[in-house]
């Protein structure tokens, strides 16, 4: 079996790429830079910044046949909404949204050619928004229903698009989100740093605590796995149990206690 994973340099996208080539499957990794690349048997690095469409068109005329696209590739960025730099906002969805389909239009044919499938790495932040992380919530509510549209619009060919709704798991990309979180605080005002400056510390060092206790990204790669070998993928998988608990909280509460809750966790004023 022959799979392409985007954002293979790191993370989740590292893991899911070491974990395949370990199953004696052919990983394409994409990544930004060739060094970057997860070493191994069965791993071959290709260039891939989703955001580039010269790029991307190259890089599909490579590769003809795929048995499946792993689209992982993604950036987080947080901040009060209120003066959030509308630039982030357009990388997020860049990167995030449009990059994603860009990716997956890029490389339908070769899917076809194998009768492959396309599995998009989601994210607990797709089904639940929270405070100042509002841009990336929105990316990955569209990659919700980017997928979801996609899936039904492929049926007819058999090619299946799963969600892969993944918790927090151990990434570098929390380090590269509280460097430009703390980039855009030193450009806010003082009326902006009076309303949210201690909010905002305190969201630093949640979200410092929560990834001194993610999961190994590798139980996300081995439900990846599954979603991609087995003969009838759902749409959807779970991976890790606190994603399935904020879901479950979001059902079960009542909008004003939900926020509440969520407002308190990141450090917002009551």
């Amino acid at each position: 079996m022959a799979y392409l994973v985007t954002g293979a340099s790191s993370g989740i996208g590292r893991a899911i790429a070491t974990h395949l080539a370990g199953r004696g499957h052919e990983v394409v990794a994409g990544v930004r830079r060739v060094a970057d690349a997860p070493p191994g048997r069965g791993i071959r690095p290709l260039l891939l910044d989703v955001t580039d469409g010269a790029q991307l068109a190259a890089a599909a005329k490579e590769i003809e046949r795929l048995d499946g696209l792993v689209n992982n590739a993604g950036v987080t960025f947080a901040g009060p909404l209120e003066y959030l730099p509308l630039e982030r906002l357009r990388d997020q969805l860049e990167i995030n949204v449009v990059g994603l389909l860009a990716v997956t239009q890029a490389f339908l044919p070769a899917i076809r050619a194998g009768q492959g499938r396309v599995v998009m790495i989601g994210s607990a932040g797709g089904l639940v928004a929270t405070p100042f992380l509002g841009a990336y919530n929105a990316s990955k509510f569209a990659l919700e229903a980017i997928s979801d549209a996609l899936r039904q619009e492929l049926r007819p060919w058999r090619v299946p698009v799963v969600i892969i709704e993944s918790g927090s798991h151990k990434s570098r990309n929390r380090a590269g989100t509280e460097v430009a979180l703390k980039a855009d605080m030193e450009r806010l005002g003082e009326q902006a740093k009076g309303r949210y400056g201690s909010a905002l510390e305190a969201f630093i060092r949640f979200s410092r605590k929560v990834e001194d206790g993610a999961g190994d990204p590798g139980r996300v790669a081995a439900v990846v796995e599954r979603a991609l070998t087995t003969r009838r993928p759902r749409a959807r998988y779970f991976a890790g149990a606190d994603v399935r608990g904020v879901v479950a909280m979001s059902r079960l509460l009542p909008t004003g206690a939900m926020d509440a809750l969520l407002s308190r966790t990141v450090g917002l004023p009551h």
